[in-house]
């Protein structure tokens, strides 16, 4: 390998989360004085401004809010908060492997919320007491609803022939950019095997497996796909992941999916490729904190690869770090500025070029500097700039798309225990949710010491 990987802008124009922290403290602030409806209209609030005018009633006791293909109603009257969602309609034939799916997600997919049948139809439902509207538990209860709705909609009406009761609301993109998207993916499944190949040939499985792995979080970020065709990437990359099979199978089974992908032809893909409207995000918020937490270990080797002169490890690494926090995670905006830029500038140059750009911005990363870089000048291209300036033939340009939600980031084990409610008496889930939210310390609790912290750029 002779020099970096290509770059294409991101379709969307910004990759900033939308949740409001401050309006997360006034749910909470709410809840801790028994107010416990304001709690809630505060709490969607956080979610997304203008939510509650946007899909409520004029009293705001009812709200239908639609998610990808699912629509979340929720009800506040009568002292109990009523949250339902329509997900599938049985098939004539093969609903008993389907429902079995069901029970499964109901098992070990969700905590609270339940599928249940009424009819031909299955439905997300939770139902308590205003009293225990906990503004950590109810965001993680829309979030099970919302995430596991619109993830296994497309598996069970591809694999069981369900019928959606509620249409996604989607906006298709329009020819031209479906086109340059398409041809932006072959692009990149075809660098990426013929960079992985040259290493395979080596029998550097490691260095293989990064150019794969680094691969497939592009097209994610480049592409931001829905559907089947995120669901595909999605188990991709987890199984790259896998340590119980050898790493050059690991490799193998990496390249095989590359090569799928890259041979689809345009109708195919496109079934992926389109703009959502979502109620939850599908990422973790980063906060500039979670995300030094994260680089830590990889700014100190990329450094050392650097001094050393190993440009390899140091591009090859830092490439990947970048692309894996967006696929895990919204990113702030001036963080976004310094990497996307960093990725731009550094695309498809010498390793021994590329090698610096790259640390630099890593290291105004875990400084916090984000004063004008005087290393940028005015030759390499703007990571916003469009794809006919910054990027081959085929490659979308950021600005040309509105700003969606994509991403199926798993909850840390710490999340897992947070949405139980088992700690809210002890007020365990307050501190935890403002460390997710600001980016302050992790709180102690009983066990807590033993597991890792949650780093919202990490898987």
């Amino acid at each position: 390998m002779k020099q970096t990987l290509t770059f294409t802008p991101s379709v969307i124009p910004s990759t900033a989360s939308r949740l409001d922290p401050d309006a997360f403290d006034r749910s909470l602030e709410a809840f801790n004085e028994k107010r416990y409806r304001d709690s809630f209209l505060a709490l969607l609030d956080f979610i997304g401004k203008g939510l509650r005018t946007r899909y409520g009633n004029a009293d705001a006791t009812a709200f239908e809010i639609p998610h990808g293909s699912i629509v979340v109603r929720i009800r506040t009257d009568g002292g109990r908060l009523r949250i339902e969602a329509p997900f599938l309609e049985l098939p004539g034939k093969g609903r008993i492997p389907l429902l079995r799916q069901a029970a499964v997600l109901n098992i070990c997919g969700m905590d609270l919320p339940r599928i249940v049948l009424r009819g031909e139809r299955l439905y997300f439902e939770y139902e308590c007491p205003m009293t225990l509207v906990h503004p950590a538990k109810i965001y993680y209860v829309l979030r099970d609803i919302c995430h596991t709705g619109d993830r296994y909609d497309d598996e069970f009406v591809t694999k069981f022939h369900a019928r959606r009761i509620c249409e996604p609301r989607i906006e298709r993109y329009d020819a031209e950019m479906v086109a340059r998207l398409c041809g932006a993916i072959r692009a990149a499944c075809d660098e990426g095997l013929r960079e992985a190949a040259a290493f395979q040939n080596e029998r550097n499985y490691g260095y293989a497996w990064n150019i794969i792995a680094t691969t497939l979080l592009r097209i994610c970020y480049l592409a931001r796909p829905q559907g089947q065709l995120l669901n595909r990437l999605d188990r991709a990359i987890h199984e790259l992941d896998r340590e119980d099979i050898p790493l050059p199978e690991v490799v193998s089974r990496g390249c095989s999916f590359a090569r799928t992908l890259g041979a689809m032809s345009d109708e195919e893909l496109a079934e992926g490729l389109y703009r959502i409207e979502t109620f939850i995000p599908e990422k973790s918020r980063a906060t500039l904190k979670s995300i030094q937490d994260a680089f830590s270990e990889s700014a100190a080797r990329c450094a050392e690869a650097l001094e050393r002169k190993d440009y390899a490890v140091c591009c090859l690494s830092t490439v990947y770090k970048f692309y894996e926090m967006y696929y895990n995670s919204d990113v702030p905006e001036q963080v976004d500025a310094v990497i996307s830029q960093a990725l731009a500038q550094s695309a498809s140059r010498p390793l021994e070029e590329a090698a610096p750009l790259l640390n630099d911005a890593m290291e105004c990363i875990m400084e916090g500097d984000f004063g004008e870089e005087e290393d940028g000048g005015d030759e390499a291209p703007s990571a916003k700039a469009s794809a006919g300036e910054a990027a081959p033939s085929g490659e979308a340009s950021a600005s040309e798309a509105p700003d969606t939600e994509a991403g199926a980031a798993e909850p840390t084990p710490l999340q897992r225990e947070a949405m139980t409610g088992v700690l809210l008496q002890s007020g365990f889930l307050e501190r935890y949710m403002k460390q997710r939210i600001h980016g302050t310390e992790a709180p102690d609790a009983a066990g807590a010491a033993e597991r890792p912290d949650p780093k919202q750029t990490e898987r």
